[in-house]
Parts: structure tokens; C-alpha cells; sequence
């Protein structure tokens, strides 16, 4: 019996330790490392702790200590009008908007879009139907 249970001990930790490493969460295939590599103008790789986060957020940082990168994040509504409603709190989550920050609508990215420059967050935040993205600092 303790041969029998040492050897599916060492079974299970050798399937264990095979397992592949985790796929990368589908918004981090939204927005590649070298892609926000280009975007940053330097190599970057993803957060160590956006690994173990739901699938709808990816960032990019410097390095695993730095907290200087890029981030991409997006949500799925159930339909267009409900993502259109929910539009302007996805740009702005908590009103009013500060003072530091500019928001400039944009055509042709989209369904809507809007750029936000800030001294804190840079980024574009748009609408695809049912979707909602974010990327930027």
C-alpha cells in the first residue's frame, strides 16, 4: 500500500510538473508583448500578477519589479446599446473628470472612441459593438 501510494504521489508530480504553462489571457493576444514593446520603446513583459487575473486584462511592464508599462483591458456587454450606455463611466469611472486630463473624441477607431491624455493615464478607450476596450499607461 505504501509502495502503491509513493508511486502515485511521484505520478501525479511528474503530470504536475509537465503541465505546460498557463496561455496567456485573450487580451494579452489583443495586445502582444512586442507590440506594446513598440509602443513603449523598450522590451517589456507581462505583469507576473496579470497571470493569475481573469482573462480581460493584460499589462507590460519594464520588467517584473516595475510598474511602468502598458496595459490593455476590455469588456464584453451583452449587446451594443448596453456597451454604449456604460461608454462614457468606461472613460471616466468615477465623475468628474480630474482637471489634468483631456479627452478628445476620435473617428474611425471603432464605433466610438475617445483618446484621454492625463499626467497619470495616456490612452485610447473605444467601443466595437458589444465590446469595450481600454489600452494605454
Amino acid at each position: 500500500m505504501v509502495r502503491t501510494a509513493g508511486l502515485a504521489a511521484a505520478l501525479g508530480f511528474t503530470i504536475i510538473a509537465a503541465r505546460p504553462s498557463p496561455q496567456p489571457s485573450p487580451a494579452c493576444l489583443l495586445l502582444t508583448a512586442p507590440e506594446a514593446s513598440k509602443l513603449m520603446g523598450f522590451p517589456v513583459v507581462v505583469d507576473s500578477g496579470d497571470k493569475a487575473r481573469m482573462n480581460f486584462h493584460c499589462r507590460y511592464n519594464k520588467s517584473q519589479t516595475s510598474f511602468y508599462g502598458v496595459e490593455i483591458t476590455y469588456r464584453v456587454f451583452p449587446d451594443a446599446q448596453a456597451a454604449h450606455a456604460y461608454f462614457p463611466r468606461w472613460v471616466i469611472p468615477v465623475p468628474p473628470k480630474p482637471a489634468d486630463m483631456t479627452l478628445i473624441p476620435v473617428q474611425g477607431i471603432g464605433d466610438e472612441a475617445t483618446l484621454l491624455h492625463g499626467k497619470i493615464l495616456n490612452g485610447v478607450y473605444f467601443r466595437h459593438g458589444s465590446v469595450l476596450v481600454k489600452a494605454g499607461t
